[in-house]
């Protein structure tokens, strides 16, 4: 908040000095009474007369005009009151606009408030301004405060509700620890970039799950599970069983379908538009990479096993529980209570069905109370070493380090994913064990053509048809299969076992024998005999490709 409240009067009246009684007390009318600074065109002959105007537009419709008479001793409010009940009346449209569909009207108030201290003529002159008068629809009253001998005067008989106030803040002076410093109001609305740039990091690695998915997505623009699980998808057999942990930072990111995306990037840019002002890029940034892994690490604790998890919802929990804890930091009511229903209006569906820890259909419950729980304790931090006085909050170091941290990993992360991915995608093209022949037998003309259309990138296949080509034979097309599956060397090398290799050029020697090419049989059964154990050497032995042994 400034350090001086402004008003509807002349740009040449010198500002009321912001550490008068006064200053502050309408500082307190705005902060929790609901006061603007300001009035409306009728009562503009008002801030000629005052140092401050405050007004009201809620039922009743009130004005509010304070004197200064700490900062302009002797100053008095002089507008006769046959103008000021002009003012009432040409007023009264804007109290019957918040009585609409009511047939009751109701009035409008004026107060005025002279500050400063008090005397027998001040209390005579301030008698006068009174209204009621028979027949009308206005209340009109002065109040005289003193805030060196902590009293205050009305020249009305009738309690009013500015009157209490007036004397909880002298109290409040009195007690200074129970007085904030300053009125802690929510800055002003401003575009969301941040969480504007947030979603569309989110739309584009979407649209990257439908590019580059294993599986074709459903008409409804729905990734297959084998997609998410192939682009960093969070499972714990796989996080935690096969130490991926990079899962953590790229199962945030991605989305199991279109409505999916949606939700999460409405709730975020309500949530960032609130965020934002409150705490600053920096730790929305920060909050941001708490709640998603603060939802990560809920994820894998409450979901089964098995399961793949994906989604910004940690995140945005985190963001609303921040907003929540926060809203105790604002002194006007309203302001408080406006956060809290923002916050409670998406935190209470998202938590509730916690109770039966974990997934409820496809809702990643054990995700949102992870990130609510993250975001909830940083705000707790930042509420007890924010003072009154901080526009933002402190610590903004450590959420630089928070964000950068973030950052690494998710790069770290878009790596490992990267490199995973094509080896995900390279087994997901070999043959599944089922579909492997339990015996040479199995394999006859049409089993070795359709392992060899169906999997082609899978050198088994190609083993499989030479199998099939010996017993024909034609070992020259038995050669050219195995050495097509020699070919496929990281294939073999990742994803088979050694014995296999040593299996393939076993078969190659016999087929290179049965092409009468002995010597270079023996130079490829080499290796082979080498290995006294498997079947494959015994077989070379028996056709006399192994070298003799002493």
């Amino acid at each position: 908040m400034s350090e001086t409240i402004t008003t509807a009067s002349p740009a040449d009246r010198p500002v009321t000095p912001a550490d008068t009684f006064c200053s502050y007390l309408a500082k307190q009318f705005v902060a929790k009474k609901g006061f603007a600074v300001g009035t409306v065109p009728e009562a503009e002959s008002l801030g000629a007369v005052s140092d401050i105007v405050l007004t009201s537009h809620g039922t009743p419709f009130a004005i509010l005009c304070l004197i200064d008479r700490e900062a302009h001793p002797g100053k008095e409010f002089d507008l006769p009151m046959p103008d000021l009940k002009n003012i009432v009346e040409e007023c009264q449209r804007y109290s019957d606009q918040t009585r609409v569909g009511s047939p009751e009207r109701k009035p409008v108030i004026i107060r005025v408030i002279e500050v400063g201290s008090t005397s027998t003529v001040q209390l005579e002159r301030l008698k006068t301004i009174r209204l009621p008068a028979p027949g009308t629809l206005c209340l009109v009253s002065a109040l005289a405060v003193d805030p060196a001998a902590g009293s205050v005067w009305s020249s009305s008989l009738q309690g009013q509700p500015e009157w209490g106030f007036v004397e909880e803040v002298l109290r409040q002076l009195r007690e200074p620890e129970t007085m904030p410093a300053v009125a802690v109001e929510l800055p002003p609305r401003a575009v969301p970039y941040l969480s504007i740039i947030f979603v569309a990091t989110l739309v584009t690695i979407f649209a990257m799950e439908l590019l580059f998915g294993i599986d074709p997505p459903t008409k409804l623009l729905e990734p297959s599970i084998r997609t998410l699980l192939m682009l960093g998808g969070l499972q714990y057999l796989l996080t935690l069983g096969e130490g991926q942990w990079w899962r953590i930072f790229t199962g945030p990111l991605l989305h199991a379908n279109l409505l999916h995306l949606g939700l999460n990037s409405l709730t975020l840019v309500l949530a960032g538009e609130v965020l934002e002002r409150m705490v600053g890029r920096i730790w929305f940034g920060a909050f941001f990479v708490m709640g998603a892994l603060g939802g990560a690490c809920g994820s894998l604790l409450f979901n089964p096993h098995s399961l793949v998890s994906v989604g910004a919802s940690g995140a945005i929990m985190g963001m609303f529980a921040a907003i929540l804890v926060l809203s105790f930091r604002y002194t006007a009511p309203e302001t408080r209570s406006a956060l809290r229903g923002r916050a409670l209006q998406v935190l209470v569906p998202s938590l509730l069905p916690f109770l039966s820890i974990g997934q409820s259909g496809k809702i990643d419950y054990g995700a949102h109370a992870g990130g609510a729980v993250a975001g909830a304790f940083v705000a707790w931090i930042l509420l007890n070493v924010q003072l009154e006085t901080d526009a933002l909050p402190r610590l903004r170091k450590i959420a630089a380090v928070i964000v950068a941290l973030g950052l690494l990993g998710t790069v770290v992360s878009a790596a490992e994913t990267v490199s995973s991915y094509r080896s995900l995608q390279a087994a997901m093209l070999l043959m599944p064990p089922q579909a492997l022949p339990k015996s040479d037998s199995d394999i006859h003309e049409s089993a070795a053509t359709w392992y060899v259309s169906k999997y082609p990138d899978d050198p088994r296949s190609h083993f499989y048809k030479a199998i099939f080509l010996m017993k024909k034979p034609d070992f020259p097309a038995a050669e050219q299969e195995l050495r097509i599956a020699l070919a496929q060397k990281e294939v073999m090398d990742r994803f088979l076992p050694p014995s296999f290799k040593l299996t393939v050029l076993g078969a190659l020697a016999l087929a290179l024998s049965g092409e009468q090419r002995l010597d270079e049989a023996r130079e490829t059964a080499m290796s082979v005999c080498q290995d006294e154990s498997s079947s494959m050497s015994a077989r070379l032995r028996t056709a006399g490709l192994c070298a003799k042994t002493n």
